[in-house]
C-alpha cells in the first residue's frame, strides 16, 4: 500500500511524468478493480492455494521488476501487471471475512484488522518517504522487499483458511474439471461473470441502490484521488517525505483512530446508515484540498479526511458482505462491488484531470467532488428509509400487507 501510494509521485519526480502519465499511474489500480468479477470466476474454479499463488504472481511479483526501471514505461508496465492482479484480492478476502467473524461483531473485528494494516501502511509510507528524500534510488530496494513481504502475508492468509476449515468448505465448481477448451466454451466463460453481475443487480434492488450510492461517492473520491499527486507536486511543490507525512501517513493514522468506532457504529446502525454519515462528512475533503496552502494545512485536511473516511472504508468491504443473501454469495457480491469501483475509476479520474487541464485550476473539479460526496450521503439515507419500510411491511400480518410485498421491497 505504501509503495503504491508513492508510485505517481515517483513517476513525476524521478521519471518526469507529465499530468496525463501521472493520471495513468494513479488511475490504474482502481480501473483494474473492474477485473474482480473475472477473478471471482477463476476463484470459484481453483483451490485456494493455487489461487493465492496465481494472485501473487500477478499482483506482487512485478513489484520487484520496477526496481530495474530506467524510464516511465519501464515503471508503468510492471505497475500495470500489479494492478491487474490486485483485483484478485477481493473475492478471497470477502470469503475469509464472512467465514471468520459472526455478523454481530464483524464490523469491530474488521476495524481492528484493517486498522492494524493501516498502521503498517502509514509506517511504511513514512519510512519510504524519508528514505526516498535522502536516496531517490531507494525504490530499487524496498519494492522487491515488498513483494517478499506480501508472499509471507499470503502464507498467513492460507494458514488461516486451512486451520479454520474455510478452505475445506469451498466448493470447486465442475467447470474446473470439464476439460472443455473450445473457443465457444472459453467465450462463454469470459462473458458469464458479466451476465451474472447484471442479474444480481436486477434481482437485488437493495444492493443495486447501495452500489448506486457508492458510485456517486466514487465521483468525489476518484476526482480528488486523481488530482492529489498533481496538487502536491505542482501547486504545493512538496518533497517525498513532506508528501507522505502530510497526506498518506496522517490520513491513515487518523483513520486508524476512528476505524474501530466506525466498525462499532456499523454494528449498531448497519452498513447503510453509518456509511451515509461518512459520505456526508467527506464533503469537507475536496474543499480542504482546494484551500490548503502548504504541507501543514494539507496535513490538517488529511487528518479530517481520515476521520471522515473511516466509515466509508469499513462500509466498502462490509456492506457487500452483510448484504449478500448467503455466505456462498459473498465473494460474488464483493467482486461486483470492486468491479464497479473500476468502472467509476475509468470515468471520473479522467474527468477530474480533464477539467483541471481545461480550466487550469483545481476549483471546478474539486467542487464537483464535494457535491458528489453530499449527494451520495442523501442516496444512502434514502436507501435506509426504503429498507426500514420494507422491513416494517414484511413484519405485518399477511392480511394487512400490501398486495405485493415483493413490489414494496423492490
Amino acid at each position: 500500500m505504501a509503495g503504491t501510494f508513492l508510485m505517481p509521485v515517483l513517476a513525476r519526480k524521478r521519471f518526469g511524468a507529465n499530468d496525463w502519465q501521472t493520471l495513468l499511474i494513479t488511475a490504474t489500480p482502481t480501473i483494474f478493480f473492474s477485473l474482480s468479477i473475472f477473478w471471482n470466476d477463476y476463484f470459484n474454479r481453483r483451490t485456494l492455494g493455487k489461487y493465492l499463488l496465481t494472485y501473487w504472481a500477478f499482483a506482487c511479483l512485478p513489484l520487484a521488476a520496477i526496481a530495474f526501471a530506467e524510464n516511465f514505461w519501464m515503471l508503468f508496465i510492471p505497475h500495470l501487471l500489479t494492478c491487474i492482479g490486485g483485483a484478485g484480492y477481493h473475492p478471497a478476502s470477502g470469503e475469509l471475512l464472512k467465514g471468520l467473524y459472526p455478523d454481530n461483531v464483524r464490523g469491530r473485528r474488521y476495524g481492528f484488522v484493517w486498522g492494524s494494516s493501516m498502521v503498517m501502511s502509514a509506517a511504511g509510507a513514512y519510512i519510504i518517504g524519508r528514505w526516498m528524500t535522502r536516496d531517490p534510488e531507494a525504490f530499487r530496494i524496498f519494492l522487491p522487499a515488498a513483494a517478499l513481504i506480501q508472499l509471507f502475508g499470503l502464507g498467513v492468509f492460507y494458514t488461516l483458511a486451512r486451520v479454520t476449515g474455510i478452505s475445506a468448505r469451498r466448493a470447486v465448481q465442475s467447470a474446473y474439471h470439464d476439460g472443455n477448451y473450445s473457443f465457444a466454451a472459453r467465450w462463454k466463460r469470459l462473458v458469464r461473470p458479466i451476465a451474472h453481475m447484471g442479474q444480481v443487480l436486477r434481482d437485488d434492488p437493495i444492493f443495486a441502490r447501495y452500489e448506486a450510492a457508492y458510485m456517486t461517492y466514487g465521483v468525489g473520491w476518484m476526482i480528488a484521488y486523481a488530482l492529489l499527486p498533481i496538487l502536491v507536486t505542482t501547486k504545493l511543490n512538496l518533497d517525498y517525505d513532506a508528501i507522505a507525512e502530510s497526506t498518506h501517513v496522517s490520513y491513515l493514522l487518523a483513520m486508524v483512530a476512528m476505524i474501530y468506532p466506525a466498525g462499532l457504529l456499523m454494528d449498531k446502525l448497519g452498513a447503510v446508515r453509518s456509511t451515509g454519515l461518512s459520505f456526508a462528512l467527506l464533503t469537507i475533503y475536496p474543499i480542504g484540498l482546494l484551500l490548503a496552502r502548504d504541507s501543514h494545512e494539507l496535513l490538517v485536511v488529511s487528518i479530517a479526511y481520515g476521520i471522515a473516511h473511516a466509515g466509508a472504508s469499513v462500509g466498502w468491504m462490509l456492506g457487500p458482505v452483510s448484504l449478500a443473501p448467503s455466505p456462498e454469495k459473498v465473494p460474488q457480491y464483493v467482486a461486483i462491488h470492486a468491479t464497479l469501483v473500476g468502472l467509476r475509476g475509468k470515468i471520473f479520474q479522467l474527468l477530474g484531470v480533464g477539467l483541471y487541464t481545461l480550466f487550469g485550476s483545481f476549483m471546478i473539479p474539486l467542487l464537483i467532488a464535494a457535491a458528489a460526496y453530499a449527494w451520495s450521503a442523501v442516496q444512502m439515507w434514502k436507501l435506509n428509509d426504503r429498507m426500514a419500510n420494507a422491513k416494517a411491511t414484511a413484519a405485518l400480518p399477511p392480511s394487512t400487507q400490501p398486495e405485493s410485498s415483493s413490489t414494496a421491497a423492490a
